[in-house]
């Protein structure tokens, strides 16, 4: 597994990418411890306690972490904080991009089950004590490449997993299943081999479901028609694609005999209204355009009143009004107050608006109005005569109507006798269309059935040459393993020697036992009584054994998280010399953290992050 990126979500929170080794530096009480736990915990270790921040404060929400499978694939893992018996598993495609149509949520045992298959591990019972027996978790592994601050360096495998556990991490047994687990019985390639032979067979595992499912439905959906049945029972593509095209000649042939009898259906209809119709629809049409005609000039008359009513009325007004206002008796002026005679015109002039004043005006319009009433009498007198007028033509047309109506019955049934035969006809070659159609429909989905099929055996027997292939080349590989259980663990025994010889800077017999346990001089790691000396051994045993893989094909985890690792009692120096064997790794991934007082010892290529009382890791 490679970690890319790790990333704390909430109202505090930190994202950063990791490379091959990183080393993070602080003073104490700024995050380092957390950095780790973050990491274990988002693999789907449980975590008795974070910091105050994640724990009770709430600042947080959740981790995620980006990693690379040895199966080749890529996920993002996102656990609730601070604490969740599930985990989100969201893969990422090759441009690290979230496929999101295949998010999963996953308990910790599947979770630790889905890594444990794509690392390479698989799934197994561990005895241990009174025929007990437990299931391996990826938790365990992580206990044999971390070096935590809580664990007592005589035990050498962390104690991970909260104090629940802590029965579990005591089995001896337990921690030799972790450690031949890591030092694997077959090399990388033949456990990336069985992976992928794992996936094609259930691949053609599917692809038998499909082409099962499929069979089925095919029989199932099998014309009713004998005439069909026996070629879908036979499941013979060229005989359903022949009929099928013989099917769409036929309905070409029928399309053009049905047009035919259209044709001269309509042709017979056409007569027969030229015959009988013509007459008195013309008759009719003329009736209408008169009746059209008499209510235009009606309605012109009916203008022409309206306008001379107006005009009569405004005479009336006037000669009212000179009525009206001569007969008044006016002995004072309305605007002097002053007595006054109203004298009759003088000189021709108005005594009121001193005009001149015409004597034949009054006789003039009495003329006029006299002349616009004759006019109104005529008018009226040409409406009523038109509105009898249009009367008397809409009942001839209501008569013709009638006529036409009775020939149209006369019509339809003279049609009816003469059309029957051809409408039958035209009936009987709908109804086979739509039979053939129908039947066509069924043959065609039939063959669609066939060809999905056939385009699965040929999938399936892709796939069975590709499963053949891979079960030779696995053979092979299985034949070439070249280190057994112990040249690995000899191998082992010398790296995690010269590397403690070194670290500490004096000669002593250090070796392994049987079980993995270190001794140093033959004395149990237990038994030894140099603190500096069992922290030396602890770190040892874990980059010895990440170091192996530098050399001979072991399935190791392919990381290291190194907490603080310098102990109080392991002095400046032999820490010196441990750091430079974490340079010299040209495998895997280191993820250390340490004192920033003592920066001067790290690489600073490979420092990611500082943290300081100002600058924790939740900000």
């Amino acid at each position: 597994m490679i970690i890319k990126k790790i990333t704390v979500k909430g109202e505090k929170g930190f994202s950063i990418s990791l490379g091959r080794i990183n080393y993070i530096l602080g003073e104490n009480a700024t995050g380092k411890t957390t950095f780790i736990k973050l990491i274990l915990y988002s693999l789907g270790t449980n975590i008795d306690s974070f910091i105050e921040e994640i724990d009770k404060s709430g600042f947080t929400d959740h981790v995620e972490i980006d990693v690379e499978l040895k199966s080749g694939n890529r996920y993002r893992f996102i656990r609730k904080l601070p604490s969740s018996g599930s985990i989100l598993v969201i893969p990422l495609n090759m441009q690290n991009e979230l496929v999101e149509e295949e998010v999963e949520i996953k308990n910790l045992e599947e979770f630790s089950e889905m890594i444990l298959v794509e690392e390479g591990y698989g799934t197994q019972e561990i005895p241990y004590g009174n025929n007990n027996k437990a299931n391996m978790r990826y938790y365990f592994m992580l206990r044999a490449v971390t070096a935590d601050q809580d664990t007592p360096a005589y035990k050498i495998l962390a104690d991970l997993g909260g104090g629940a556990r802590q029965y579990i991490n005591n089995q001896s047994l337990i921690k030799k299943a972790i450690v031949e687990a890591l030092l694997g019985k077959e090399n990388t390639d033949v456990q990336k081999a069985r992976l992928k032979l794992q996936k094609l067979f259930k691949e053609r595992s599917l692809l038998l479901s499909k082409i099962k499912v499929m069979s089925e439905v095919s029989i199932s959906s099998g014309l009713n028609n004998d005439e069909y049945s026996e070629i879908v029972k036979l499941k013979n593509k060229n005989k359903i694609i022949e009929k099928i095209q013989k099917i769409k000649e036929e309905k070409i042939q029928l399309s053009v005999e049905n047009y035919k009898y259209i044709s001269r259906l309509e042709t017979m209809n056409s007569k027969i209204n030229d015959k009988f119709g013509i007459e008195l629809i013309k008759e009719n049409t003329e009736i209408r355009q008169n009746i059209n005609q008499l209510i235009l000039q009606r309605d012109d008359i009916t203008n022409v009143i309206k306008t001379i009513s107006v005009e009569i009325e405004k005479l009336k007004k006037m000669i009212i009004a000179r009525q009206i206002i001569t007969l008044i008796p006016v002995e004072i002026c309305p605007v002097c107050l002053q007595k006054t005679n109203i004298l009759p015109p003088n000189n021709g002039q108005c005594s009121y608006c001193s005009n001149e004043v015409d004597s034949d005006d009054l006789e003039r319009i009495s003329q006029y109005k006299r002349m616009l009433e004759e006019s109104l009498f005529e008018a009226n007198k040409v409406k009523e005569e038109l509105s009898t007028q249009i009367k008397e033509t809409e009942n001839i047309k209501k008569i013709n109507d009638k006529k036409i109506e009775k020939l149209k019955e006369k019509f339809l049934k003279e049609q009816q006798q003469n059309n029957s035969p051809a409408e039958t006809i035209i009936s009987s070659i709908k109804e086979r269309v739509e039979s053939l159609t129908k039947n066509e429909q069924m043959l065609e989905v039939h063959l669609s059935y066939l060809k999905a099929i056939d385009e699965l055996k040929n999938q399936k027997n892709k796939l069975e040459l590709e499963i053949n292939t891979l079960r030779d080349e696995l053979d092979q590989l299985e034949k070439s393993v070249f280190y057994s259980e112990e040249d690995k663990l000899e191998n082992w025994r010398e790296f995690f020697s010269e590397e403690l010889k070194y670290i500490f800077g004096h000669d002593m017999k250090a070796t392994l036992d049987s079980e993995y346990t270190p001794f140093l001089d033959n004395i149990n790691i237990r038994n030894i009584s140099s603190a500096s000396l069992k922290v030396a051994t602890r770190l040892t045993y874990i980059t010895s054994l990440f170091h192996l893989m530098d050399h001979i094909d072991i399935n190791h985890l392919g990381f290291i998280l190194l907490d603080s690792p310098k102990d109080k009692d392991l002095d400046t120096d032999k820490y010196k010399r441990f750091l430079e064997i974490i340079e010299k790794s040209h495998n895997g991934q280191v993820i250390l953290t340490g004192s920033i007082l003592e920066k001067e010892l790290y690489n600073e290529d490979h420092v990611i992050m500082t943290l300081m009382p100002d600058r924790k890791l939740l900000q």
